[in-house]
């Protein structure tokens, strides 16, 4: 015993009392006293997180059910938009991942969205109109939402199911897999995950997010604080948990400290606000765990995806810039992975979302890094990438109409920083020629920032020439 006393004498008395709890039930008869170490580590995470209901997978898929059936998410959106070249976002997607030949993604991808939630099977639908989109969620009223907003806009891309990404049995079925939000929110994201990989076909794309550790310290605590005030309760009751939690708010003293942690949503709609602070089961992970579980399921990670959701965050990129040119050249040297989690330590809460992209370890596409990415950017030639984008507007009535005019896309200027290799480019010569014109030295921050700012998903201004 006085070996496990050193070992955890920095912890908190809430990080103790859990402790002291396991160590009874290692003492107790079956307690599995022999592993108690793992016990030991499995308590401290579960004491950072909000897992206070993860008795079993069935029973936080019935929690979930309920709360996004009182609580449905996302908001309801005011605009749904749509590209008038169909293939425009594939040929982007594939430029996300270093396919300079648009062939990873096919044009007519079969694409799941797993925990699709009230909207996010729409937009997918929209984006990818050639392919063919399965939404599933465990909640009957996000889906009951999303059906009547697809029928008003007219999708016929898109197949909806109640179902739960634990229970389902697709097998190698679809070329691009979208899990945003939704594992971290289940009993144990590894069987989640599991089932995702086993419906990605061996050559697909998965994108994934998770919330980041660092962002979520004060969500989790607040959740977790909610469940105790609901501890002589006996029942889980989210209209009561609710109520709480928005008195909780409402003090002067803790309201200051959610407004510190970035949270905007305590005044915004109902669903928002429970979203973020009466979750059932909350788990959080740093870049190093993330990978962990991806290598633990089969997947590796291939790199940041930068979606249109975050583009206008503070914190987008995953690769530092230091004054100190020893220092930079040591940091970009590192593995991808190593520096984005040094990235993630160093920034902790001003880091950047976890949303990256995956692939099966026994894909036939050997995965590049980011510094490989680079070196066949500037081999590469470009062309401008421009289409039409036409929109759907909610009116007062919950009801979605056509807007007549069509804008270009994409709309707005490059990021200043880009701005001139943008306006250098043309069919013939490649961007390494580029850089050589404007008399800009080719180092891998500077290559890899015009790379993600002028020729992914949320910055789609140049198609690579094949």
């Amino acid at each position: 015993m006085s070996k496990l006393v050193n070992d955890v004498s920095g912890l908190s008395p809430d990080q103790r009392a859990v402790l002291e709890l396991r160590l009874k039930q290692m003492r107790s008869p079956g307690g599995g006293g022999s592993h108690s170490e793992d016990i030991i580590t499995d308590a401290i995470s579960e004491d950072d997180e909000n897992l206070v209901f993860t008795e079993s997978v069935e029973r936080v898929d019935g929690l979930l059910s309920k709360f996004y059936g009182r609580f449905p998410w996302p908001w309801p959106t005011m605009k749904f938009e749509y590209l008038e070249d169909p293939y425009f976002e594939t040929v982007m997607l594939n430029q996300d991942i270093g396919d300079w030949k648009h062939q990873v993604v096919p044009k007519e991808a079969s694409i799941w969205v797993a925990g699709c939630g009230t909207n996010q099977a729409i937009f997918t639908a929209l984006k990818f109109p050639k392919a063919k989109v399965i939404g599933s969620d465990v909640s009957a009223k996000s889906l009951e939402i999303c059906a009547e907003n697809a029928r008003q806009l007219g999708l016929t891309n898109l197949e909806l199911k109640e179902e739960s990404i634990n229970h389902v049995t697709y097998k190698e079925q679809f070329d691009y897999v979208i899990s945003t939000g939704v594992i971290h929110h289940n009993a144990d994201p590894r069987i989640s995950l599991d089932r995702l990989v086993a419906a990605l076909k061996p050559d697909g794309v998965m994108e994934l997010l998770v919330y980041n550790r660092y962002h979520r310290t004060v969500t989790s605590a607040f959740q977790k604080a909610v469940r105790i005030f609901g501890e002589g309760r006996g029942t889980v009751d989210f209209e009561a948990d609710f109520a709480i939690a928005k008195k909780i708010a409402g003090s002067v003293s803790v309201r200051g400290t959610l407004e510190k942690a970035f949270i905007q949503y305590m005044d915004y709609s109902e669903s928002d606000f429970a979203d973020l602070l009466i979750q059932p089961v909350e788990h959080s992970y740093t870049v190093e765990s993330f990978d962990a579980l991806g290598d633990s399921c089969g997947l590796e990670m291939l790199y940041p995806s930068i979606s249109l959701y975050v583009k206008s965050l503070a914190s987008t990129s995953y690769n530092l810039e230091f004054t100190d040119p020893e220092l930079q050249e040591l940091y970009d040297k590192l593995p991808d992975v190593r520096r984005w989690q040094v990235t993630n330590l160093i920034m902790q809460d001003k880091s950047p979302m976890l949303w990256f992209y995956f692939q099966r370890k026994d894909s036939a596409h050997k995965r590049k890094s980011e510094a490989q990415l680079c070196e066949e950017f500037l081999d590469t030639r470009f062309k401008r990438h421009k289409t039409t984008q036409r929109s759907y507007l909610r009116e007062a009535d919950g009801t979605y109409v056509s807007l007549p005019e069509s804008v270009i896309y994409p709309p707005s200027i490059a990021h200043a920083s880009v701005s001139d290799i943008l306006d250098a480019v043309d069919t013939q010569p490649s961007m390494r020629e580029v850089f050589r014109s404007l008399n800009l030295e080719p180092t891998f921050q500077r290559v890899n920032e015009a790379r993600l700012k002028l020729t992914t998903r949320a910055f789609p201004y140049l198609r690579a020439i094949n």
